[in-house]
C-alpha cells in the first residue's frame, strides 16, 4: 500500500493538469473528506457556489479572471493544513519570498509595458507577426505572473513565518467567518432542495389523504429554502466587500498591481496592430528618406537588444521563484519515502529474533492472532491519512507551479521570437546601407560627370571666344547650367517623394515671386541686356537721365561710370552709377544706347546771319571750314558705318556733313557734322577754330555774319 501510494504522489504531478476535468480520480480520502465529496456530489450544479468564497479567500479576485487560480486549485489549499509542517518547508523566508514575488510581477509589467510600445516603422509584413506574437506572449506570461503570484501568496499563507506562526492577517479570521458561514448556507440550501424534490416526488405518488400533509410540508421547506437564499445572497455581498479588503498584505499589494494592468486581465482587449510602412518601396528612395530608414532599424535594433535583456531577468527571476516550489515537492517525495521505509521496517519488526524459526518464507501468521510488530488498525487509518496529507499537499503545490512553469516556457519563446526578429531586422538595415551606399555612389558619380561637362565647357570658351564680353556670358550662362544641373542631381539623388512638399512648395514659390519680384524681373531681365540689342561694356547710354560708360553688367544690376558737363564737354565725375536691370521693363525710365559698331555723335556749330547781305560766299566758306576738319576722321566713320551695316543686315544714313538754314531766332545757318565720342572735344576744338579762321581771312564771310558762332550737341551723348 506504502509503494502505491508513492506511485501516486508521482503521478498527481503528471496528472495535475487535467484535475479540473478528473476530479473523481482523485485517491481516497478520509472518512470526513468522503462524506464532503458524497454531499457535494448530490448537487453539482451548486458547486461553483460552494467554492467561490475558498477561491476569492485563496486569490483576492473574483473567479473567472485570467490571473485567478483555478477552482480545483483554491479548493486544494483551502484543504491544506494551517501551517504547513516545517519539513516541507524548511529554509522558505515568508518576507523574502513576498518581496521576490512582488519584484517579479514588477518585471512581468514593465516587460508587459515594453511589448505594447511599438518600436518599428518601417519593415517585412514578417516583423508585423513578430511585433504582434512578442505582445501576445508578454500578456499571457503577465496573466501568468500574476496568476502564480496569487497562487503562492495563499500557500505562503499557510506556511509558518519567523515567529512559528502561520503569516497571517489580524483580519482573516473574520473572512474565515464569512467563508464558513457561506459554506454552511450553501449546504442548507442544497438539502432543502433536496428535501423539495423528495416531496414533489412524494406528493406525485401519493393519495388525496396525503397529499394535503405532503403539500403543508412543501410550503415549509419553501419558506426555508427563500429564507436561506436570501441569507446566502446577503452573505455573498457582505463577502464580496469585506474580502479584498481582508485579504493579506501580498494580496493586496498584487491586488494593486493588477489594477495597474487591467487591459492584461481583460480578454476583450485585443492588442493594437502596428501599422508599418513596407521596406519594399523605400528601396529606391532617396538619401534621406533611406536615411532614416536606416535610423530607425538602428533604433529597432536597440529595442530589440532590451527587450531581450528584460526577458532574460525576468526568466532568471522566474526560475528563482519556482526553485522553493520544486524544493517542497521534493521534500514531500522524501517524506513520502521515509513513511514508506518507516511502514516497511513495522512489517519486518514481525520476524522472529536471533533468527530462531523456520525462514521467512515458510513463514505464516497465526490467524485471529496479530504479530507483535503488526500495525494495528488505527495505525493503517492514521498512515492512509497521512499519506492522503501528502498526496494533497504534493498536488496542490504541484498546481501551483504549473503557472510559474508554464510562465517559463512562454518567457524562452519569447526570447526565441526576440532573437528571430532581431536577425530580420538586421538582415533590412544591411540592405538598406547597401542600397544607400550604392545610391551615394551614384549621385557622386553624376555629379562628377556634370562637373568634367562644366570644366570641358569652360576649356572650350576660354580657347575658342575671343570676344571678352561673349566670353563673360558664356562662363555665366555655364556656372548658371552648372549649379542648376548639381541642384536638380542633388534633390532628385536625396528627395524622391515630393507629394507631401507640392503644396508646401507652392506656397513657398508664391512667398518668393512677390517678396523677391524686383529681383526676379532683373535676372529675366539679364538675358534682353546681353541678347543681341543689349549692353556690354564700354557702350555709353542713358537712362534716367544719368548719362555714362558701361564698366560692368551682372546678373541682376549693371554699373556704369557717370559722365556729366556742359554743352558737347562731357568728363567723368568719379561716381559710378548703378541700376537694376529690371529697369528695362520700367515705364516712363527709358534707355538709351548707341547703335551696336558706332562710336559717335552729332554736334554742330551755328552762325548768325544779317539780313540784307550776301551770305552765300559765307555758307560756302564755313561749310568748307567744317568740311576740312571732318575729312581728317572721315575714313573712321565710313568704316563705323559699313560695320553697322553688315550687323543690322539693313541700309543705314552715311554720316557726313549736313548743312542747313535756319529761321527759329532769326536767319541762322547751321552745320551738322559727326564727331568720335573719344575724341568730341579735340574735334570740336578744331572746328571752332577752322570756322573763326574763314570769318577772320574772307571778308565777305566776316560782313555777313552777325556775332560769334555757337557750338552745341545735337543730342546729347
Amino acid at each position: 500500500m506504502g509503494r502505491a501510494l508513492l506511485v501516486l504522489l508521482f503521478a498527481a504531478s503528471l496528472s495535475i493538469g487535467a484535475d479540473s476535468e478528473l476530479s473523481g480520480q482523485q485517491a481516497p480520502r478520509s472518512s470526513s473528506q468522503k462524506q464532503g465529496t458524497a454531499t457535494e456530489a448530490k448537487s453539482p450544479s451548486h458547486e461553483p457556489s460552494n467554492a467561490a468564497g475558498s477561491e476569492q479567500a485563496a486569490h483576492g479576485s473574483a473567479p473567472g479572471q485570467p490571473t485567478a487560480p483555478k477552482e480545483i486549485t483554491a479548493l486544494h489549499l483551502e484543504q491544506l493544513p494551517k501551517p504547513l509542517p516545517r519539513a516541507l518547508t524548511e529554509g522558505i523566508d515568508v518576507n523574502q519570498r513576498s518581496q521576490v514575488i512582488l519584484a517579479h510581477l514588477n518585471e512581468a509589467i514593465k516587460f508587459y509595458r515594453m511589448t505594447a510600445t511599438p518600436i518599428q516603422k518601417t519593415g517585412e509584413p514578417s516583423d508585423m507577426l513578430y511585433g504582434q506574437q512578442a505582445q501576445s506572449t508578454a500578456t499571457q506570461a503577465t496573466q501568468l505572473a500574476f496568476q502564480s503570484a496569487r497562487d503562492e501568496a495563499a500557500l505562503l499563507a499557510r506556511i509558518q513565518g519567523a515567529t512559528g506562526k502561520a503569516a497571517e492577517h489580524p483580519q482573516e479570521a473574520e473572512a474565515q467567518r464569512l467563508q464558513s458561514a457561506q459554506m454552511r448556507i450553501a449546504q442548507r440550501v442544497r438539502e432543502l432542495q433536496a428535501t423539495a424534490a423528495d416531496l414533489d416526488q412524494q406528493i406525485a405518488k401519493s393519495t388525496s389523504a396525503q397529499r394535503a400533509d405532503l403539500e403543508d410540508q412543501k410550503t415549509d421547506v419553501m419558506g426555508q429554502l427563500e429564507l436561506a437564499a436570501a441569507e446566502q445572497e446577503a452573505l455573498a455581498k457582505v463577502a464580496g466587500i469585506s474580502v479584498p479588503q481582508t485579504n493579506s498584505q501580498l494580496q493586496s499589494e498584487i491586488d494593486k498591481l493588477q489594477s495597474a494592468v487591467p487591459e492584461v486581465i481583460d480578454n476583450k482587449v485585443k492588442p493594437v496592430a502596428n501599422t508599418m510602412e513596407s521596406l519594399g518601396s523605400l528601396r529606391d528612395a532617396g538619401v534621406v528618406t533611406q536615411g532614416q530608414v536606416l535610423f530607425q532599424l538602428m533604433g529597432t535594433l536597440h529595442a530589440i537588444d532590451q527587450r531581450i535583456a528584460e526577458v532574460k531577468r525576468l526568466h532568471e527571476e522566474a526560475q528563482e521563484l519556482r526553485t522553493p516550489l520544486v524544493n517542497i515537492l521534493r521534500a514531500t517525495v522524501k517524506q513520502g519515502q521515509k513513511m514508506q521505509a518507516g511502514a516497511s521496517g513495522g512489517e519486518d519488526s514481525s520476524q522472529v529474533p536471533n533468527g530462531e524459526g523456520p525462514p521467512p518464507h515458510e513463514r505464516r501468521p497465526v490467524r485471529g492472532v496479530p504479530g507483535p510488530g503488526a500495525p494495528s488498525s488505527n495505525s493503517r487509518a492514521e498512515l492512509r491519512k497521512k499519506y492522503d496529507e501528502l498526496t494533497d499537499a504534493f498536488k496542490t503545490i504541484s498546481g501551483v507551479s504549473v503557472p510559474i512553469g508554464q510562465e517559463i516556457l512562454l518567457l524562452e519563446q519569447a526570447q526565441g521570437n526576440f532573437i528571430s526578429w532581431r536577425a530580420a531586422v538586421d538582415a533590412e538595415r544591411i540592405e538598406i546601407l547597401h542600397a544607400l551606399l550604392i545610391r551615394l555612389v551614384l549621385i557622386a558619380a553624376v555629379l562628377m560627370i556634370v562637373f568634367i561637362v562644366g570644366e570641358v565647357w569652360r576649356r572650350a570658351v576660354m580657347r575658342y571666344v575671343q570676344d571678352l564680353r561673349r566670353r563673360r556670358q558664356l562662363l555665366v550662362v555655364r556656372r548658371m547650367v552648372i549649379g542648376f544641373m548639381s541642384a536638380v542631381v542633388i534633390l532628385l539623388g536625396f528627395v524622391t517623394q515630393f507629394s507631401s512638399l507640392a503644396t508646401f512648395a507652392g506656397f513657398i514659390s508664391a512667398g518668393i515671386a512677390v517678396g523677391l519680384q524686383t529681383v526676379l524681373l532683373s535676372v529675366a531681365a539679364y538675358f534682353f541686356i546681353v541678347g543681341r540689342y543689349g549692353v556690354k561694356v564700354g557702350d555709353r547710354i542713358t537712362v534716367a537721365n544719368v548719362t555714362g560708360d558701361v564698366v560692368e553688367v551682372g546678373l541682376a544690376r549693371f554699373y556704369m561710370l557717370e559722365l556729366a558737363g556742359t554743352g558737347v564737354d562731357l568728363h567723368p565725375t568719379g561716381r559710378v552709377a548703378v541700376f537694376a536691370n529690371s529697369v528695362l521693363f520700367q515705364t516712363g525710365t527709358p534707355l538709351y544706347k548707341q547703335i551696336p559698331g558706332t562710336s559717335y555723335a552729332w554736334h554742330e556749330v551755328v552762325v548768325k546771319l544779317k539780313p540784307g547781305t550776301d551770305y552765300e560766299p559765307a555758307l560756302k566758306s564755313i561749310r568748307g571750314a567744317v568740311q576740312t576738319v571732318y575729312d581728317e576722321y572721315c575714313e573712321q566713320m565710313e568704316r563705323q558705318h559699313a560695320e553697322t551695316e553688315a550687323w543690322m543686315d539693313t541700309a543705314v544714313p552715311k554720316p557726313r556733313v549736313e548743312a542747313r538754314l535756319q529761321l527759329a531766332d532769326g536767319l541762322q545757318y547751321s552745320v551738322l557734322y559727326p564727331v568720335p565720342m573719344g575724341r568730341a572735344a579735340e574735334t570740336d576744338q578744331k572746328v571752332t577754330q577752322s570756322v573763326l579762321d574763314a570769318m577772320g581771312h574772307d571778308a565777305a564771310t566776316a560782313q555777313a555774319v552777325d556775332g560769334q558762332p555757337t557750338l552745341k550737341a545735337v543730342v546729347k551723348s
